[in-house]
């Protein structure tokens, strides 16, 4: 039978294939895991000329680090827990939060963190192993942190992994949840931050701000749940300004405006590099009174509702999107508003113009007539 060409298909039978690809694979996931469990009893590896099942699955099977780490990991605890194996098939759990799960889990709370779990992200699954296994908090403060290693080069590491492979598969990291959140970022000065490798400390300096670089300083402080949830509202309000969600980026925009604020509050001037004008000061086309309303008729999420039902619920990129659009005499009215993701605005759109208008337009060669200001969240709060 010859395969079935994606682009074939509409979109309907595309999300139907690939409801039916996803429980391919993960059936072949769990097939894999217990092969694999068999293959360790075996010691099977051993006859295949290796010195550990780490050492097959790197040189063999030719998996990354990473991912034969969270097969050998999830294959362990699946070794402990059959009953796993109905968990993974359906897509309630998954490589990562098994093994997250491993070390909590017994025979009598099973059924309940599995439950607890279920289809949950990674951040998820690690805030209930908190709730279950909290850890003591990092004590509060700011720190300086070390200088970078040097980096070594690829063919370095290559030969050093050559002349001295891993006589046995690492063991799999324990999860490090806390009852409060520790926030930990480094501010720099024109300069974006590179992430580098750094060698743990076990010392945790006083409360200061330290200088790790010319122009970058360490921050670390330990946040409670409700200052977690407003830094995450902050970075969704922020994700047109900062789509990454640098935190780094996300705080010194709340600083910026913290001063600002304070500032006049005082009659005090904020520092001149502060001081720049709103790229957002044009006369909106939407009455503020009409964008509140919205905001609160839509609970500050995208409206967009699939042929499902299921609505969006994102936050991410929010925008005012005009229903029947002003290009076509839709009026700026809550009747004819709603909050949309970017994603599902773009696609309003293409459903409305089509899509080679669209993208005709998103590469400049056309306009369409809209609002006069860009209908991002900010115009709905």
């Amino acid at each position: 039978m010859d395969p079935v060409v994606p682009s074939s298909l509409d979109s309907r039978m595309l999300a139907r294939r690939l409801c039916e690809l996803v429980g391919d694979e993960r059936t072949v996931q769990v097939e894999f895991l217990l092969h694999l469990d068999e293959f360790d009893r075996r010691r099977a590896y051993l006859e295949a000329g290796f010195g550990s099942l780490w050492e097959y699955c790197l040189r063999s099977l030719h998996l990354r680090e990473g991912a034969a780490g969270r097969r050998i990991g999830a294959m362990k605890v699946l070794r402990r827990f059959p009953k796993l194996e109905g968990a993974l098939r359906d897509g309630r759990l998954c490589l990562s939060t098994v093994s997250l799960l491993g070390p909590l889990l017994t025979d009598d709370n099973l059924d309940e963190l599995v439950s607890r779990a279920a289809y949950g992200t990674k951040a998820e699954v690690e805030h209930v192993v908190a709730t279950v296994q909290p850890r003591a908090a990092p004590k509060e403060g700011i720190r300086k942190l070390p200088a970078p290693a040097p980096a070594l080069s690829a063919a370095l590491l290559l030969g050093a992994s050559r002349e001295a492979p891993s006589p046995a598969a690492p063991a799999v990291a324990a999860p490090s949840p806390a009852p409060v959140l520790a926030l930990a970022t480094a501010t720099a000065v024109d300069e974006p931050q590179i992430a580098e490798p750094r060698p743990v400390q076990t010392r945790t300096a006083a409360s200061e701000v330290r200088p790790i670089s010319g122009d970058q300083w360490s921050l670390r402080v330990t946040i409670d749940s409700a200052c977690r949830d407003e830094l995450e509202t902050l970075k969704a309000l922020l994700s047109h300004k900062i789509p990454n969600g640098d935190l780094g980026a996300v705080l010194r925009e709340a600083i910026r405006c913290g001063v600002e604020k304070h500032a006049k509050r005082k009659g005090a001037s904020p520092p001149a590099q502060e001081c720049h004008a709103k790229a957002e000061s044009a006369t909106s086309r939407i009455p503020a009174a009409v964008r509140r309303e919205v905001w609160k008729r839509d609970g500050g999420s995208c409206a967009w509702i699939g042929e499902d039902g299921r609505r969006c619920c994102s936050r991410w990129q929010l925008e005012l999107d005009h229903i029947t659009p002003v290009a076509l005499g839709g009026a700026s009215a809550a009747d004819n508003l709603r909050l949309l993701c970017r994603a599902h605005n773009l696609l309003h759109a293409e459903h409305v113009f089509g899509r080679e208008h669209m993208d005709r337009y998103r590469t400049g060669e056309i306009t369409i007539a809209r609002d006069s200001e860009p209908k991002s969240l900010r115009h709905a709060g």
